[in-house]
């Protein structure tokens, strides 16, 4: 089997660059756009991925640019994040994305959905109304595009909970985490949660671009363990050496909030996330694995670096 050329969305980004890292060993051509050449995260990709990757100048409103960014590329890693403030932009750059994926002749898609995506109802803090559910149902309006858009093949990836969530930059979003070591979560203490390392993602796209007949229709829930936060915090808090600390909230709390805070919506829709993984599943696909000690040990550095003014 001839090797894949590989467009990479998100390349600087979580997922994005797991996927890249974990094709690059590969012999992998990789492909991605860039918004600003000049920014570090743009310019450490060469270092990373030296004349592996080639980078064309746009943002995915730019069709041209995707275009001529995938052109001889056989293979989309589609991977979009929601926009706080242009609730359609999601939408918008995948139907951008995949009319220029079908113009340059792109053979797979490999869209990175989440869990509970493909049946949300089954969650039983389901809120329609909440900004969750808008995000959520976005992403499986994708989902069914990418099903129906005529790729020869094409793979859906459902991750979990990612473990980079609690280090910079995207730990951003549990406030007072970082400069107070206290969480206040509307989760519980034994809630159970499909933890996945952003390397397991890129390990499981891989998989895919690599043997697309194999991973053709497939529909991949992704964790790598279950843990409860009264199990994550006491990890996290060691590796740290700082102390942390969740702080639940009151049911009268969340229920105060959850309308008009969007973290407390999905947080509450969270603590159910687990039933939509089957670990046996995952560990059917024979793609390595990781764990959470595994990941704090390989981002000692991020984590000291996260947690140093607590």
């Amino acid at each position: 089997m001839s090797k894949p050329t590989v467009f990479v969305c998100g390349i600087t980004g979580t997922q994005g660059h797991a996927v890249a890292s974990a094709l690059a060993p590969h012999g992998v051509p990789l492909r991605a756009l860039v918004r600003d050449p000049s920014a570090d995260a743009a310019t450490q990709l060469a270092a990373s991925f030296g004349d592996a990757l080639t980078t064309v100048h746009g943002d995915y409103d730019n069709g041209a640019a995707s275009y001529d960014a995938m052109n001889g590329c056989t293979t989309l890693f589609l991977n979009l994040s929601p926009n706080f403030t242009d609730p359609t932009a999601e939408s918008r750059h995948a139907d951008s994305l995949l009319a220029a994926a079908r113009a340059a002749g792109i053979t797979h898609v490999i869209y990175s959905s989440g869990l509970s995506v493909n049946d949300p109802e089954r969650l039983p803090h389901w809120d329609p109304k909440s900004f969750t559910a808008a995000v959520l149902l976005s992403k499986a309006a994708i989902e069914d595009k990418v099903r129906n858009a005529g790729f020869p093949h094409w793979t859906i990836l459902r991750p979990g909970n990612f473990m980079a969530n609690y280090t910079l930059p995207l730990v951003r979003m549990y406030p007072g985490l970082t400069s107070t070591g206290r969480w206040s979560t509307a989760l519980l203490p034994d809630s159970v949660l499909p933890m996945v390392d952003p390397v397991t993602i890129g390990a499981f796209a891989a998989a895919a671009a690599l043997d697309p007949p194999r991973f053709h229709e497939q529909e991949i829930e992704i964790a790598d363990q279950f843990m409860t936060l009264k199990e994550l915090m006491p990890r996290l808090s060691a590796a740290a050496g700082r102390d942390l600390q969740a702080v639940y909230m009151t049911n009268e709390d969340v229920e105060a909030q959850k309308g008009a805070n969007p973290m407390v919506a999905a947080m509450l829709m969270m603590r159910d996330l687990s039933i939509f993984v089957d670990m046996a599943k995952v560990k059917s696909w024979g793609v390595p694995l990781s764990s959470f000690d595994r990941f704090l040990e390989r981002e000692r550095a991020r984590v000291l670096e996260t947690y140093k003014n607590v």
